[in-house]
């Protein structure tokens, strides 16, 4: 499938503000960051630093991009199976958090954790509580929480924020299983709205032995994200000119999400935990109605497209996930250690903008690296993997073909281009 570049944009500065998140939770005192959202000279502004909105979008994106992968996949008559899809989405997450582990894993044999002394120097509980006490990564220890704890739980404690890893999997299980099910169209629109709202009205806190029912919500994201793309198919199907109140409806949708609805006082503050606080009410409030909104805006808008589809934004599109994955660990190592070594000669403030440039130059050039020497391989890995397995009782069948009864023998070039995974 031909990438979507426009999203691919807007997911890269959804990274960007959870990175700035996560800054302004480290070096802002306990408290100071909500007051900030909630002043009135600032709040047009707090999107920059919003993760639970950031997140939100990351959900909905995901909806409407496997959505459309498998999708076109169906549309070329590529034979797709659930469990094929699973193993690929499993390894082309997995392998890269189990790169970033190794990183937290080398920063703490290298003692660099600075996480508890930024803690209290900024008087921040975010970094104070950002490992469990006594905590002492171990090689087999990251290779579990990559590719099993990400994925199952409980959130693997090398990278807390690896708490969406949960419901990006579940979402992507709700995706694949709706578009093998249902055919594309009405049929399939009506499907994922009745799913999502199903997702949405389920008690976060159920069943009580082990809560998972907020992961549920949170997938409702993704049923969105299924419907926005089939509607997107149904409007394309129309015949005409696609008229001209989309621009301006997208960017009033996007100026109402990311500005005015915090301006006007209506937005709901839910601070990202990890995981997130499971009460009696659902989950899903302002920041994910926002999502909701700024992803609309920019599928109606051609505008809104342009610009997100620029050199700029199509560069943080593809190191998005290398640079959700590496920035708390620099935060915790890099950003500390500068902070200390600044803050005695220049003051909190000083220091804190310091490092945080720092951590932003760093993370930005190593989340490129990340991207050419980690994810583009892991694509490629997980892709050819899924591959053969799929084409495996094909080239068992060529093998006895040729009378070679209970050999494996490799098909033929041309066979195997054929047999490729829709998603390779």
């Amino acid at each position: 499938m031909r990438r979507i570049l426009y999203l691919d944009g807007l997911r890269g500065w959804a990274a960007l503000f959870v990175l700035f998140h996560h800054l302004l939770l480290t070096f802002a005192p306990d408290g100071k960051e909500t007051a900030l959202h909630a002043s009135p000279v600032v709040a047009p502004l707090g999107f920059l630093t919003d993760g639970p909105l950031a997140v939100a979008v990351f959900f909905i994106l995901s909806g409407i991009v496997l959505t459309a992968a498998v999708t076109a996949a169906q549309e070329k008559g590529l034979q797709l199976s659930l469990p094929a899809l699973l193993l690929k989405r499993w390894l082309r997450l997995g392998l890269p958090i189990c790169a970033a582990g190794l990183l937290v894993l080398t920063l703490f044999v290298l003692n660099l954790d600075r996480s508890i002394a930024i803690g209290w120097a900024s008087e921040s509980s975010f970094m104070r509580e950002f490992f469990p006490p006594g905590y002492a990564p171990t090689p087999a220890l990251i290779l579990r929480e990559a590719f099993l704890s990400a994925f199952i739980g409980p959130t693997p404690p090398h990278d807390p924020v690896l708490w969406t890893i949960r419901i990006e999997f579940a979402g992507s299980i709700l995706i694949f299983l709706l578009a093998l099910l249902i055919p594309a169209g009405r049929l399939r629109l009506f499907a994922a709205t009745g799913a999502g709202i199903a997702l949405a009205l389920l008690p976060p806190a159920w069943p009580e032995t082990q809560p998972l029912g907020w992961i549920g919500n949170y997938c409702a994201l993704f049923a969105l994200g299924m419907v926005l793309h089939e509607l997107l198919r149904l409007d394309a199907a129309r015949a005409g000119k696609p008229g001209g109140w989309r621009d301006p409806s997208g960017l009033t949708l996007i100026i109402f999400g990311l500005c005015l609805y915090p301006l006007f006082g209506i937005r709901i503050y839910d601070l990202a935990s990890t995981p997130p606080v499971i009460g009696g009410q659902p989950i899903l409030g302002g920041s994910q109605l926002r999502a909701a909104l700024v992803v609309t805006g920019v599928l109606l808008s051609p505008t809104l497209q342009q610009i997100l589809a620029n050199p700029v934004s199509a560069f943080l599109g593809r190191i998005s996930f290398g640079l959700y994955l590496l920035h708390a660990p620099l935060i915790w190592s890099a950003g500390g250690l500068s902070y200390f070594a600044l803050s005695p000669t220049t003051g909190h403030l000083s220091a804190a903008l310091l490092a945080s440039m720092l951590v932003l130059i760093l993370a930005l050039g190593l989340s490129a690296l990340f991207e050419s020497l980690i994810e583009r391989p892991s694509i490629r890995i997980s892709g050819r993997l899924v591959s053969w397995i799929a084409a495996l009782p094909r080239r068992l069948r060529i093998g006895r073909g040729h009378g070679v009864s209970g050999n494996l023998e490799l098909a033929p070039v041309a066979a195997r281009r054929q047999a490729r995974h829709a998603f390779e």
